[in-house]
């Protein structure tokens, strides 16, 4: 099993690359996975991008305002792509099919050091820039729901621990 960083106490604090747009995570995530289709490469600018997913009454805008971007992604599902107002960093995604969830850019914490993936997505677009670890769940394609990714996280993130 790979060794891997603790999972800090919420609350947790980010923002966007201007300062204007700050947010905080209420809530442990309900797991750490890197997709890595096209859009999410495209938005990351690198071989993945690795997000948080959370409940959304967890994430919290605190200051600035933000816009959204509409997209249809490779799975068929529409996710509404919100960016800081004024410099256009993505901060996270809201899925339309699930009201209840949201996906932070671990990237736009303040400290990302632990968001080590517990799941990739999409894994056979990857080029091996970030290669999985040992026990990450590896899926190709989009997974049928995100349970497995969810059962994944808990697994190597035991509530209790």
């Amino acid at each position: 099993m790979t060794a891997r960083p603790p999972i800090p106490a919420p609350p947790l604090k980010g923002g966007c690359l201007c300062g204007a747009a700050r947010y905080r995570l209420t809530a442990r995530p309900l797991a750490i996975n890197a997709c890595h289709c096209t859009d999410c490469k495209r938005l990351s600018g690198v071989d993945a991008a690795v997000l948080l997913h959370l409940p959304r009454e967890a994430v919290v805008l605190d200051e600035g305002a933000t816009a959204r971007f509409r997209k249809t992604a490779d799975s068929g599902r529409e996710i509404d792509i919100v960016r800081c107002a004024a410099c256009g960093t993505r901060l996270w995604h809201e899925p339309l099919s699930v009201a209840t969830l949201t996906f932070v850019a671990a990237g736009t914490l303040d400290d990302a050091a632990w968001a080590v993936p517990t799941s990739h997505i999409w894994a056979e677009r990857g080029n091996g820039a970030m290669p999985p670890a040992a026990d990450a769940l590896v899926i190709e394609g989009s997974p049928a729901d995100r349970q497995a990714l969810w059962d994944r996280f808990a697994q190597l993130y035991p509530a209790s621990a």
